[in-house]
């Protein structure tokens, strides 16, 4: 019985000691780490949650942008640190859903070394052009391609992106052969297309977008079959003439595993009141991030649980491979 009562009561110090945690955090200024580089859609996602996370909780978010690897060195660093909810990562379908397959040996467990936050957004890639480039739609583009096989070449963020897999697949789909060049981020491979270098990007709204409305680039066709309210005047696949094509992608929160759950809960309410916010609603449907946020923690890690085989189906088809 005396055995009963001691564990009792240190589960009941325990709780009360998680609580006190929840209620006094954050203590210090929060870490949100980024898999990418300046100028892309998650560093435009970070600093549009900083800026309203430091309104709502009264601390500095420091946004820490680490590329490489297809976000895994970003993933890595917030699966070691200390899960006391000060170090949190902006990550995606490309680091927990797609990484898992593409990567034959991850430095974490994008499962166990994590807890799920919520998602936040979710977003179509862009195929777009150099608009040197003699080529007006999707079709020319594929006939262009056919007739010049693995001449043309396209720019993504890095492997295993969501531009990435989209270019594998729209390879695929349309039997056609452009040949990946992986930068380290959207912005370095949008200067790229700018420059002539590689005449097709495949790119996040963020990035394409001013390109495309300046007329620095030609849009030819969403990643996504339908056409977006959000990003009008470009067409979807199946209208641009290929409706078996669909890769898409989205943003979410994590936090290290072993976070204690009240400060994980502490954590979504605060990203449920940035992503209500009218302003930042409207800042990212310019940029053509459509918000969509988890009901729960729970509800994103039963999410994530199902976007991994979709995932890993997508890369096996794809062949696709970052080692």
């Amino acid at each position: 019985m005396k055995h009963r009562h001691t564990v009792r009561m240190a589960c009941v110090l325990l709780s009360t000691a998680a609580l006190a945690q929840a209620q006094s955090w954050p203590e210090k200024p929060i870490r949100l780490v980024v898999g990418f580089p300046p100028g892309g859609s998650g560093d435009f996602i970070a600093h549009n949650m900083g800026e309203e996370m430091h309104r709502l909780l009264g601390q500095q978010i420091i946004i820490d942008n680490r590329p490489g690897a297809g976000s895994n060195i970003a993933s890595e660093i917030v699966a070691r640190a200390n899960p006391d909810g000060h170090t949190i990562l902006l990550g995606g379908s490309f680091s927990h859903a797609v990484n898992p397959t593409l990567y034959k040996k991850l430095p974490f467990d994008p499962e166990k070394d994590f807890s799920p936050v919520g998602k936040v957004a979710n977003f179509t890639t862009i195929i777009a052009i150099y608009p040197k480039l003699p080529v007006n739609s999707l079709k020319e583009l594929i006939a262009r391609a056919k007739a010049e096989p693995g001449k043309l070449s396209y720019g993504t963020p890095g492997a295993g992106t969501p531009s990435h897999l989209a270019g594998v697949m729209l390879n695929i789909v349309a039997g056609i052969n452009l040949v990946h060049v992986p930068f380290k981020g959207g912005a370095p491979s949008l200067v790229a297309t700018l420059a002539g270098e590689v005449p097709v990007i495949i790119a996040t709204p963020p990035v394409a977008l001013p390109q495309i409305r300046t007329g620095r680039l030609r849009a030819l066709s969403l990643t996504t079959r339908k056409n977006s309210p959000i990003i009008p005047g470009v067409p979807g696949t199946e209208e641009a003439g290929l409706p078996g094509y669909d890769v898409g992608g989205w943003w979410g929160l994590w936090a290290p595993a072993r976070t204690p759950p009240a400060v994980v809960n502490r954590l979504f309410y605060t990203t449920l009141k940035v992503f209500g916010n009218a302003q930042i609603r409207e800042r990212l449907a310019r940029e053509g991030l459509e918000i969509e946020t988890s009901p729960s923690p729970q509800d994103f890690a039963a999410f994530i649980r199902k976007e991994i085989p979709f995932w890993a189906k997508v890369v096996r088809e794809s062949g696709a491979t970052a080692d």
